[in-house]
Protein backbone atom coordinates (compact mmCIF):
# COMPACT_ATOMS: atom_id res chain seq x y z
CA UNK A 1 0.00 0.00 0.00
CA UNK A 2 1.13 3.58 -1.14
CA UNK A 3 0.31 6.86 0.65
CA UNK A 4 -2.33 9.13 -0.45
CA UNK A 5 -0.65 12.23 -0.83
CA UNK A 6 3.15 11.37 -1.54
CA UNK A 7 2.57 8.09 -3.34
CA UNK A 8 5.82 6.57 -1.13
CA UNK A 9 5.91 3.02 -0.60
CA UNK A 10 7.39 3.55 3.15
CA UNK A 11 4.56 3.44 4.88
CA UNK A 12 4.10 1.18 8.07
CA UNK A 13 1.37 0.18 9.95
CA UNK A 14 -0.09 2.82 12.74
CA UNK A 15 -2.38 0.90 14.87
CA UNK A 16 -6.45 0.45 13.99
CA UNK A 17 -9.17 2.60 13.64
CA UNK A 18 -12.04 0.91 14.57
CA UNK A 19 -11.71 -2.52 13.21
CA UNK A 20 -9.63 -0.70 9.95
CA UNK A 21 -5.39 -0.88 9.87
CA UNK A 22 -4.10 2.18 10.26
CA UNK A 23 -0.91 3.31 8.53
CA UNK A 24 1.77 6.09 8.40
CA UNK A 25 3.84 7.37 5.65
CA UNK A 26 7.63 8.14 7.07
CA UNK A 27 8.36 10.49 4.39
CA UNK A 28 5.74 12.81 4.78
CA UNK A 29 4.03 11.66 8.52
CA UNK A 30 0.26 11.97 6.99
CA UNK A 31 -1.68 9.05 8.34
CA UNK A 32 -4.23 7.07 6.61
CA UNK A 33 -6.50 4.07 7.03
CA UNK A 34 -8.16 1.05 4.24
CA UNK A 35 -11.61 3.77 3.96
CA UNK A 36 -9.28 6.46 3.72
CA UNK A 37 -10.22 9.02 0.20
CA UNK A 38 -13.23 6.30 -0.65
CA UNK A 39 -16.45 6.48 -0.56
CA UNK A 40 -17.31 5.25 2.68
CA UNK A 41 -14.64 7.57 4.13
CA UNK A 42 -15.61 9.74 7.79
CA UNK A 43 -18.26 7.62 7.81
CA UNK A 44 -18.99 5.56 11.51
CA UNK A 45 -21.47 2.93 10.37
CA UNK A 46 -20.01 -0.42 8.28
CA UNK A 47 -19.72 -0.38 4.76
CA UNK A 48 -22.54 -3.49 4.81
CA UNK A 49 -24.82 -1.23 6.13
CA UNK A 50 -24.30 1.74 3.93
CA UNK A 51 -24.50 -0.30 0.66
CA UNK A 52 -27.41 -1.74 1.53
CA UNK A 53 -28.94 1.31 2.64
CA UNK A 54 -28.11 3.39 -0.42
CA UNK A 55 -29.79 0.53 -2.49
CA UNK A 56 -33.11 0.40 -0.16
CA UNK A 57 -33.56 4.01 -1.52
CA UNK A 58 -33.63 2.66 -5.02
CA UNK A 59 -36.64 1.26 -4.22
CA UNK A 60 -38.58 2.94 -1.35
CA UNK A 61 -38.27 6.19 0.56
CA UNK A 62 -35.92 7.24 3.18
CA UNK A 63 -38.03 6.30 5.86
CA UNK A 64 -38.93 2.63 4.29
CA UNK A 65 -34.94 2.13 3.97
CA UNK A 66 -34.25 3.45 7.42
CA UNK A 67 -37.43 0.79 8.37
CA UNK A 68 -35.80 -1.77 6.40
CA UNK A 69 -32.14 -0.91 7.99
CA UNK A 70 -33.58 -1.16 11.42
CA UNK A 71 -35.66 -4.60 10.96
CA UNK A 72 -32.49 -6.49 8.92
CA UNK A 73 -29.62 -5.25 9.97
CA UNK A 74 -30.42 -4.05 13.68
CA UNK A 75 -29.09 -0.69 12.82
CA UNK A 76 -30.29 2.40 13.52
CA UNK A 77 -30.11 6.14 11.98
CA UNK A 78 -31.91 8.76 10.73
CA UNK A 79 -33.61 9.11 7.46
CA UNK A 80 -31.64 12.53 6.84
CA UNK A 81 -28.88 9.90 7.41
CA UNK A 82 -30.11 7.75 4.55
CA UNK A 83 -30.85 10.57 2.41
CA UNK A 84 -27.16 11.98 2.35
CA UNK A 85 -25.46 8.53 1.91
CA UNK A 86 -28.09 8.38 -1.15
CA UNK A 87 -27.16 11.65 -2.24
CA UNK A 88 -23.71 11.12 -1.72
CA UNK A 89 -23.94 7.97 -4.10
CA UNK A 90 -25.68 10.44 -6.81
CA UNK A 91 -22.95 12.62 -6.58
CA UNK A 92 -20.25 9.72 -7.87
CA UNK A 93 -22.40 8.31 -10.24
CA UNK A 94 -23.31 11.45 -11.90
CA UNK A 95 -19.71 11.83 -13.03
CA UNK A 96 -18.72 8.43 -13.99
CA UNK A 97 -18.99 7.40 -17.53
CA UNK A 98 -19.20 3.49 -18.52
CA UNK A 99 -19.45 2.62 -22.00
CA UNK A 100 -22.64 0.88 -23.36
CA UNK A 101 -23.24 -0.28 -26.86
CA UNK A 102 -26.64 1.55 -27.85
CA UNK A 103 -28.79 0.75 -30.84
CA UNK A 104 -29.80 2.32 -34.20
CA UNK A 105 -33.24 2.91 -33.03
CA UNK A 106 -33.73 5.58 -30.07
CA UNK A 107 -37.06 6.08 -28.41
CA UNK A 108 -37.61 9.54 -26.48
CA UNK A 109 -40.63 10.65 -24.76
CA UNK A 110 -41.56 13.08 -21.94
CA UNK A 111 -43.36 12.99 -18.51
CA UNK A 112 -45.00 15.43 -15.95
CA UNK A 113 -42.83 15.70 -12.40
CA UNK A 114 -42.64 18.32 -10.06
CA UNK A 115 -39.65 20.62 -9.29
CA UNK A 116 -40.45 23.73 -7.66
CA UNK A 117 -43.69 24.68 -9.86
CA UNK A 118 -45.19 27.60 -9.28
CA UNK A 119 -49.29 27.62 -9.20
CA UNK A 120 -51.25 29.80 -12.36
CA UNK A 121 -53.37 32.12 -12.32
CA UNK A 122 -56.23 29.41 -11.64
CA UNK A 123 -54.12 28.10 -8.53
CA UNK A 124 -53.04 25.43 -10.66
CA UNK A 125 -49.71 23.68 -10.31
CA UNK A 126 -47.63 23.95 -13.48
CA UNK A 127 -45.75 20.60 -14.04
CA UNK A 128 -42.42 20.59 -15.11
CA UNK A 129 -40.83 17.57 -17.74
CA UNK A 130 -38.79 14.61 -17.39
CA UNK A 131 -36.92 14.07 -20.88
CA UNK A 132 -36.10 10.24 -21.45
CA UNK A 133 -33.91 9.01 -24.62
CA UNK A 134 -33.62 5.10 -24.71
CA UNK A 135 -33.06 2.36 -27.08
CA UNK A 136 -34.50 -0.45 -28.26
CA UNK A 137 -32.43 -3.05 -26.05
CA UNK A 138 -34.17 -0.81 -22.46
CA UNK A 139 -31.03 0.97 -22.09
CA UNK A 140 -31.43 5.08 -20.85
CA UNK A 141 -29.14 6.95 -22.96
CA UNK A 142 -29.90 10.53 -21.38
CA UNK A 143 -32.23 12.59 -19.23
CA UNK A 144 -33.14 16.01 -19.00
CA UNK A 145 -35.29 17.86 -16.35
CA UNK A 146 -37.12 21.45 -17.28
CA UNK A 147 -40.07 23.69 -16.72
CA UNK A 148 -40.63 24.19 -20.57
CA UNK A 149 -41.20 21.71 -23.01
CA UNK A 150 -40.19 23.47 -25.76
CA UNK A 151 -37.49 22.63 -28.97
CA UNK A 152 -34.55 24.06 -26.85
CA UNK A 153 -34.91 21.80 -24.27
CA UNK A 154 -35.94 18.95 -26.63
CA UNK A 155 -32.23 19.97 -28.52
CA UNK A 156 -30.95 19.68 -24.90
CA UNK A 157 -31.53 15.90 -24.33
CA UNK A 158 -30.79 14.83 -27.91
CA UNK A 159 -27.37 16.60 -27.57
CA UNK A 160 -26.77 14.52 -24.22
CA UNK A 161 -27.63 11.61 -25.87
CA UNK A 162 -25.28 12.33 -28.36
CA UNK A 163 -22.68 12.91 -26.38
CA UNK A 164 -23.21 9.64 -24.64
CA UNK A 165 -23.63 7.33 -27.57
CA UNK A 166 -21.27 9.00 -29.52
CA UNK A 167 -22.88 8.22 -32.83
CA UNK A 168 -26.42 9.68 -34.17
CA UNK A 169 -29.26 7.11 -34.29
CA UNK A 170 -30.53 5.43 -37.54
CA UNK A 171 -34.19 6.34 -36.66
CA UNK A 172 -35.91 8.55 -33.31
CA UNK A 173 -39.21 7.36 -32.24
CA UNK A 174 -41.86 10.03 -30.70
CA UNK A 175 -45.24 10.72 -29.66
CA UNK A 176 -45.61 13.33 -32.33
CA UNK A 177 -44.33 16.26 -30.09
CA UNK A 178 -43.55 18.82 -33.16
CA UNK A 179 -39.95 20.03 -31.40
CA UNK A 180 -38.44 16.78 -31.96
CA UNK A 181 -38.82 16.44 -35.42
CA UNK A 182 -36.72 20.31 -35.58
CA UNK A 183 -34.24 19.45 -32.82
CA UNK A 184 -33.47 15.91 -34.47
CA UNK A 185 -32.44 17.95 -37.81
CA UNK A 186 -30.54 20.23 -35.97
CA UNK A 187 -28.80 17.46 -33.87
CA UNK A 188 -28.14 14.22 -36.09
CA UNK A 189 -28.72 15.75 -39.54
CA UNK A 190 -31.12 13.99 -42.18
CA UNK A 191 -29.31 10.94 -41.93
CA UNK A 192 -31.54 10.61 -38.35
CA UNK A 193 -35.22 9.69 -39.80
CA UNK A 194 -37.69 10.93 -37.11
CA UNK A 195 -41.21 8.72 -36.77
CA UNK A 196 -44.16 9.42 -35.02
CA UNK A 197 -45.47 6.14 -33.51
CA UNK A 198 -47.75 5.30 -30.59
CA UNK A 199 -49.23 1.88 -29.72
CA UNK A 200 -49.89 0.57 -32.59
CA UNK A 201 -47.18 -1.16 -34.67
CA UNK A 202 -46.30 0.20 -38.16
CA UNK A 203 -43.92 -0.50 -40.82
CA UNK A 204 -41.05 2.31 -41.72
CA UNK A 205 -38.78 2.23 -44.43
CA UNK A 206 -35.24 3.86 -44.08
CA UNK A 207 -31.68 2.95 -46.09
CA UNK A 208 -33.39 -0.26 -47.84
CA UNK A 209 -34.29 -1.45 -44.21
CA UNK A 210 -37.37 -2.02 -42.81
CA UNK A 211 -38.58 -1.36 -39.09
CA UNK A 212 -41.47 -2.44 -37.42
CA UNK A 213 -41.90 0.01 -34.59
CA UNK A 214 -44.13 1.27 -31.76
CA UNK A 215 -43.88 3.65 -28.60
CA UNK A 216 -44.62 0.96 -26.24
CA UNK A 217 -41.27 0.66 -24.97
CA UNK A 218 -40.59 4.13 -24.18
CA UNK A 219 -44.13 3.90 -22.48
CA UNK A 220 -42.89 0.95 -20.76
CA UNK A 221 -40.04 2.84 -18.98
CA UNK A 222 -42.65 5.41 -17.87
CA UNK A 223 -44.34 3.13 -15.82
CA UNK A 224 -40.73 2.03 -14.09
CA UNK A 225 -40.35 5.08 -13.49
CA UNK A 226 -43.43 6.59 -11.96
CA UNK A 227 -42.81 3.60 -9.77
CA UNK A 228 -39.15 5.00 -8.49
CA UNK A 229 -40.32 9.01 -8.90
CA UNK A 230 -43.60 8.10 -6.18
CA UNK A 231 -40.96 8.02 -3.27
CA UNK A 232 -40.01 11.89 -3.57
CA UNK A 233 -43.32 13.79 -4.30
CA UNK A 234 -41.41 16.19 -6.26
CA UNK A 235 -38.10 17.77 -6.54
CA UNK A 236 -36.65 20.84 -4.52
CA UNK A 237 -35.40 22.51 -7.60
CA UNK A 238 -34.12 21.50 -11.34
CA UNK A 239 -30.66 20.73 -10.26
CA UNK A 240 -31.66 18.33 -7.84
CA UNK A 241 -34.26 16.34 -10.42
CA UNK A 242 -31.65 16.38 -12.63
CA UNK A 243 -29.07 14.35 -9.77
CA UNK A 244 -31.76 12.44 -9.34
CA UNK A 245 -32.88 11.24 -12.29
CA UNK A 246 -29.06 10.69 -13.52
CA UNK A 247 -28.59 7.98 -10.34
CA UNK A 248 -32.33 6.44 -11.84
CA UNK A 249 -30.39 6.42 -15.58
CA UNK A 250 -26.87 4.87 -13.84
CA UNK A 251 -28.96 2.41 -11.44
CA UNK A 252 -31.55 0.95 -14.58
CA UNK A 253 -28.71 0.35 -17.16
CA UNK A 254 -25.94 -1.29 -14.55
CA UNK A 255 -27.08 -2.16 -11.07
CA UNK A 256 -30.91 -3.21 -11.49
CA UNK A 257 -31.56 -7.16 -12.48
CA UNK A 258 -31.74 -7.40 -16.51
CA UNK A 259 -34.06 -9.05 -18.41
CA UNK A 260 -33.81 -13.08 -20.11
CA UNK A 261 -33.05 -11.87 -23.30
CA UNK A 262 -29.99 -9.67 -21.89
CA UNK A 263 -28.53 -12.56 -19.49
CA UNK A 264 -28.70 -14.88 -23.12
CA UNK A 265 -26.73 -12.56 -24.87
CA UNK A 266 -24.34 -12.20 -21.58
CA UNK A 267 -23.85 -16.10 -22.01
CA UNK A 268 -23.54 -16.11 -25.29
CA UNK A 269 -20.63 -13.99 -25.08
CA UNK A 270 -18.68 -15.65 -22.51
CA UNK A 271 -19.30 -18.85 -24.75
CA UNK A 272 -17.38 -17.26 -27.47
CA UNK A 273 -14.39 -16.30 -25.21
Amino acid sequence: MGCFECHSKNVIRYGFYKTYWKWLCKDCGGQFSERSFSFFCRCRFPEYVIRNTILYTHFVSTRYAVFLAKETMRIVFSRQTAYAWAKKFACQVSRLVKKLDFSNVWHVDEKFVRARNKKDKNGNVKFSYLWVVSDDKNNVIAVHVSHNRDIVNAKKVLGKALKRANKPPDIIVSDGLPAYKRACQHVFGRKTKPAVRHFETKAVTHQRKVYYLSNNRIESLNSKINLWYKKFRGFKNLETARLWCESFAYFYNFMRPRTIEHKIESIKLIIKQ
